[in-house]
């Protein structure tokens, strides 16, 4: 075994904690995405949908992170970790990775995906089943392996390619019923066979016209690319680096809010339901915080009058979000980006059977469809088919007197 193999190892925690976190990050996510759901239900207008995502939701989750690392930090310290202190967060810190200081531009890249991505899901999740959300979201094992291949050169065996068509066909199946029939009756559309409506918040089901339908699938399935690449990108940089994971996190959700306001002009898109001139971004952020406590800024934004105030969601939301996605760094440190899409599916499975909850899903839990169950399924053995065998990764080529390669498992 050479010296990097032998450094890794060492630096690899135990599989037993592998696991929790793994099982942890898997409930956590779960709770995290039907919460989201809830509050983009509430929020239905693809203009406070993207106000709430690309401008709200950058800056608050940042204040709960700061609630949370300055007690962690502080208890580090306590704990004899003298590298913790009042300065850790701050930018050019030499313990910010086992190499020394990372620029926090490369950190901020961390972010640039995850906000792409809230940015195009936003306005499409209010009108797609928390399904279909979930199953779609599959999609980003399909992207990243590429990717993967490509800029980490990881290299795939025959099941890996198995397990990404059966994700693709798992969309297909959960599409099939409203592919074939797309009869919109009303006892139908219960049935998931009418591929224009949707359950809204008040638990009723309502028709959008079909270029709309598909405008809002189409962004979510484009949503899923820059989520994947983002994830490839972490994997470089973590890995490489060996970087400090809330350190990581931290600068990652400062850039995000700049992101965020980067992606304010596609308000200015005209979308179904959306007709927002430059001019009045403002009123539409005041709007939006109107909506998201409870009031009804406009007549047709009876969505948002709901008890608790989307606010109170939101903010259970945000506590989830966050302990998720810190997970995720450290799963993607830990093991691979595409591993961490493995458990973003096993999440999403468990994520369709919360959505049937009215407690967790509010008016907008649905009972899942035969079809449903096939899907998520079909979903979850994906999985299982692409982890029979590991992903190995491509040394950078060694000179020996033997001139021999070899790989590493991922």
């Amino acid at each position: 075994m050479d010296a990097d193999e032998d450094t890794v190892k060492k630096r690899s925690p135990p599989k037993g904690l592998l696991f929790l976190v793994f099982i942890g990050y898997v409930v956590i996510r779960a709770v995290d995405r039907v919460y989201m759901k809830r509050v983009t239900n509430s929020m239905q207008s693809p203009t406070y949908n993207l106000m709430l995502w690309n401008v709200i939701y950058p800056i608050s989750r940042q204040v709960v992170q700061l609630g949370i690392w300055l007690p962690y930090i502080w208890t580090m310290r306590q704990m004899g970790h003298t590298e913790y202190t009042w300065r850790f967060l701050f930018p050019g810190n030499p313990r910010a990775s086992s190499t020394g200081a990372v620029s926090v531009l490369t950190l901020g890249l961390f972010s640039l995906g995850d906000q792409l991505c809230n940015c195009l899901q936003g306005p499409a999740g209010a009108f797609i089943s928390q399904t279909m959300l979930s199953v779609m979201s599959n999609t980003n094992i399909v992207f990243a392996l590429p990717l993967s291949a490509i800029f980490l050169g990881t290299r795939f065996s025959q099941v890996h390619y198995a397990g990404c068509i059966l994700v693709l066909l798992s969309v297909l199946v959960g599409l099939s019923p409203a592919l074939e029939a797309n009869d919109c009756s009303a006892v139908c559309i219960q049935h998931g066979k009418c591929l224009s409506a949707y359950k809204a918040n008040d638990g009723t089901y309502h028709q959008l016209s079909s270029g709309a339908a598909l405008l809002w699938y189409c962004l979510f399935l484009l949503s899923v690319l820059p989520y994947a690449a983002g994830s490839v990108y972490k994997q470089y940089v973590l890995q490489g680096r060996d970087v400090e994971v809330v350190y990581a996190t931290w600068w990652s959700g400062c850039f995000q809010i700049l992101w965020g306001l980067l992606c304010v002009p596609f308000l200015w898109i005209k979308l179904p339901g959306q007709d927002l001139a430059p001019g009045d971004t403002l009123e539409a952020l005041v709007d939006t915080w109107a909506c998201l406590c409870g009031q009804i800024p406009h007549p047709g934004d009876e969505a948002c009058a709901t008890s608790p105030s989307p606010l109170f969601w939101f903010f259970i939301y945000l506590f989830f979000c966050v302990s998720f996605q810190v997970l995720c760094v450290w799963l993607t440190k830990y093991l691979s980006a595409v591993w961490t899409m493995v458990a973003s599916v096993l999440c999403l499975d468990l994520t369709n059977v919360f959505g049937m909850i009215p407690f967790l899903a509010g008016g907008g839990a649905q009972v899942m469809s035969v079809y449903d169950w096939l899907a998520t399924v079909n979903a979850s053995v994906a999985i299982w088919v692409y982890s029979v065998e590991p992903e190995t990764r491509a040394l950078p080529e060694r000179k020996h007197d033997d001139d021999v390669n070899d790989d590493r498992e991922v």
